[in-house]
């Protein structure tokens, strides 16, 4: 899917740099695409932000976009963007939107998305999102090596902001994505923001294990009485499925797949938890 819409993109003169950090079977689907200017690297498995760095210091070209594997962007994804490196951006955000609606989950995390994406909303990161490659290494790229596969591409926006770098953010533009369209995937990738909420504290900010211990027992609560009290919880939903073409259709549905990321944001954190500890433990020499 992604690979095809980047192939597939009428702007020529263009390079395609896959940064392989998984295990499964990307390096024989590449192959197949090697004679159309596809490029294969190694990743580290340290997570999605290192293979990107590895990606801008490999790449040649004057302007990076980042592409997720579940991303299919449209033909002309790049000359939507490169009238705005031609009238002298430093990076371009795009509008993220999930391209597999007749799904509940996808719908729902589309639907929140747009809840969340009020008039003022200017995001550091979206799907598709590209910068000029010198301005990324002048900043020092993404931050992060984590003794965890923990990834934040939020930090290369904020670096771009703090050095004074212009962003465009076009809404007009979209980046279609594939949102989580079954149970176990929605479960997985909520339960990963979880994860990062126990790890971004801990190793980006120096919280400690105890603060995060308390945090997350007062976050259960509110959680739990949000959905034993009913109201907040059915007033939560209400806004999110407004968002939605068939808001009454969708109530029920949106109300159980809220229900499940609060759940699965609360496992991925105390999942996280758990793994600073026996990281902290291990640092020790702690058996």
């Amino acid at each position: 899917m992604a690979i095809e819409s980047m192939v597939n993109q009428t702007y020529p003169n263009k390079e395609i740099i896959f940064i392989d950090d998984s295990t499964d079977k990307t390096p024989q689907i590449i192959e197949e695409y090697k004679d159309r200017n596809v490029k294969l690297i190694n990743g580290p498995r340290k997570g999605c932000c290192e293979a990107r760095n590895i990606g801008m210091r490999a790449a040649t070209g004057d302007v990076i976009v980042f592409v997720n594997a579940d991303a299919k962007l449209p033909s002309d994804f790049l000359y939507k963007i490169k009238k705005y490196y031609d009238e002298g951006a430093d990076w371009v955000l795009v509008k993220s939107k999930a391209f597999n609606l007749e799904n509940v989950y996808a719908r729902f995390v589309q639907a929140q998305a747009e809840l969340e994406e009020g008039s003022s909303y200017s995001p550091l990161t979206s799907e598709g999102y590209s910068v000029k490659r010198k301005a990324a290494l002048d900043v020092g790229l993404i931050t992060g090596d984590y003794p965890v596969k923990f990834c934040r591409d939020y930090t290369l926006g904020t670096k771009l902001t703090e050095a004074g770098y212009k962003k465009v953010f076009d809404r007009d533009i979209i980046a279609p994505h594939k949102a989580p369209d079954n149970f176990w995937e929605y479960w997985d990738v909520r339960k990963t923001r979880g994860l990062f909420a126990a790890f971004q504290p801990y190793f980006m900010y120096g919280k400690s294990l105890s603060s995060l211990f308390v945090k997350f027992i007062i976050k259960d609560a509110v959680f739990l009485l949000r959905f034993l009290i009913i109201v907040p919880a059915f007033y939560k939903v209400l806004r999110i499925s407004l968002e939605s073409e068939s808001p009454i259709k969708d109530f029920i549905p949106f109300y159980w797949a809220y229900f499940i990321q609060e759940y699965s944001r609360a496992y991925g954190e105390w999942e996280g938890w758990l793994r600073i500890f026996r990281f902290y433990r291990k640092r020790q020499g702690v058996n």
